[in-house]
């Protein structure tokens, strides 16, 4: 994580250019490099808009618009990346000083003359901070893509279900109603068949008899065939519909 804290965005804002001078010593010594140094703090806010810096390193005591003005700024813009830290720099060392520039959103707060190997722990503790917070931010990012994902996932899965239940439903309704009717057909045929047996075996009339059987036994055997046909195509319906099933549940 070292390495990557010298690719932060760092912002030094104070009306002094020897200050400035002597932080931007510190961190080009320290290996950060990717950093800016505002001298006029009217043009603090536009270049925070700007390039979302990752640290501020910002003087209090400032002509036109002072480091007070700039954390309230900062605090009322939703727009800024909420991740940022803030260090105060300052020589009020009050305690009335300190506790309002924490109110307003300072992060930490040192005061001049300030110890440059102590500005530099701050430094890096600051951005150790910023760089956890983003990785928790991303973290809690993912997870939520991952969880919308499998949110979707599980609805449509749900969906399959639903629909290859529907597709059963109708399987058993099929298989318990309209194939009765053929079978139902060809069971009347077979009983009639088998009462005709009966008959012919129990009659004087053969003659009359075989006629009748004769005429009756054409008939029959069409509404067999006719029968044998419809549940052929019902079970190939059933056959298809078990298929798509199948699949959905696939």
């Amino acid at each position: 994580m070292g390495e990557d804290l010298k690719d932060a965005k760092i912002l030094i804002v104070d009306d002094q250019q020897v200050n400035i001078d002597v932080l931007v010593g510190l961190l080009n010594i320290s290996g950060y490099n990717n950093y800016e140094s505002i001298s006029d703090s009217n043009l603090v806010m536009s270049s925070i808009r700007e390039n979302q810096p990752d640290l501020i390193l910002l003087d209090l005591m400032m002509p036109d618009v002072s480091g007070f003005d700039i954390l309230e700024m900062i605090k009322a813009d939703a727009s800024l990346n909420k991740n940022m830290s803030i260090l105060v720099l300052t020589a009020d060392a009050s305690n009335e000083t300190k506790r309002k520039a924490l109110q307003l959103g300072a992060s930490d707060f040192l005061t001049k003359p300030f110890d440059l190997t102590e500005v530099n722990l701050r430094i890096k503790n600051l951005l150790t901070t910023v760089k956890l917070v983003s990785q928790l931010s991303n973290y809690n990012h993912v997870l939520e893509h991952k969880v919308s994902e499998r949110t979707s996932e599980l609805n449509t899965a749900l969906e399959n279900v639903k629909k290859q239940n529907e597709i059963l439903r109708d399987i058993a309704w099929t298989q318990s109603h309209i194939v009765r009717a053929p079978l139902s057909r060809i069971m009347g045929v077979v009983y009639f068949l088998q009462s005709q047996k009966g008959s012919e075996q129990n009659t004087e009339s053969t003659e009359h008899v075989s006629h009748s059987h004769h005429f009756d036994q054409a008939q029959l055997m069409q509404a067999i065939i006719d029968s044998a046909v419809e549940l052929d195509q019902i079970v190939r319906e059933i056959t298809e519909k078990t298929q798509k099933a199948n699949l959905n549940l696939g």
